[in-house]
């Protein structure tokens, strides 16, 4: 897709992520240019109790198409995916968890697929590689996830590429991990168009995931 034809906003949210969130956001920096001549990064900390803000900060201050927000309180990560859709200056919309497990190889495949339609639908590619226990609850909730609203979907929490006026129409409903499985389902059933993409995830250098928490 032609660069000057779409423009990105990549929300990028952040949770006591100090180490993980630089090679984040430098990662998505480098591969960004080559597909959009506008794009923004959103990093959004999410009332981290570490140096990520400091680290956020600093990287605003290093690079101008980073803007950064800080939540007075941990409020999910639902509530910062609508909360930076509601912020996006750009066409489509994005969410790169700053824990740094988004592949560079793998952005830069969804990146080059930005604005095949409505919706770029992506799923992880390597499901092999993460712990037994998640990939049964993955597979079953993507299971139930089509059987209630008769989809055909391999995933429903990856890193979703979404015209942002069609995001900005989906009332939060969730700060949790569900939030986007309740988004493509509304998206989907009106009839929105979309594409499917393959993305891997890499194990983060530091620190443990906190998609999955019982708030």
């Amino acid at each position: 897709m032609n660069g000057n034809a779409v423009s990105l906003s990549i929300i990028v949210p952040a949770y006591n992520e100090q180490e993980n969130l630089r090679p984040a956001c430098e990662t998505i920096l480098r591969l960004a240019p080559r597909y959009f001549s506008e794009y923004e990064v959103l990093i959004v900390d999410d009332n981290s109790k570490d140096a990520t803000w400091d680290v956020a900060q600093a990287l605003a201050k290093e690079n101008p198409r980073i803007r950064i927000f800080r939540n007075a309180e941990n409020k999910g990560l639902g509530f910062n995916y609508h909360f930076g859709v509601e912020q996006a200056r750009c066409k489509y919309v994005m969410l790169v968890p700053g824990d740094n497990e988004a592949s560079g190889e793998s952005l830069d495949g969804i990146f080059s697929q930005a604005g095949a339609a409505d919706i770029l639908v992506t799923h992880i590619a390597n499901r092999h590689d993460r712990p037994i226990p998640r990939q049964i609850t993955s597979r079953l909730f993507t299971h139930m996830m089509n059987t209630m609203f008769g989809l055909k979907l391999q995933y429903y929490n990856g890193i979703n590429v979404i015209r942002t006026d069609l995001a900005r129409k989906c009332a939060p409903r969730t700060s949790g991990f569900a939030y986007m499985a309740l988004i493509l389902v509304q998206l989907l059933k009106q009839g929105n168009t979309y594409a499917t993409a393959g993305f891997k995830v890499q194990k983060r250098a530091y620190g443990v995931t906190k998609a999955f928490k019982i708030k």
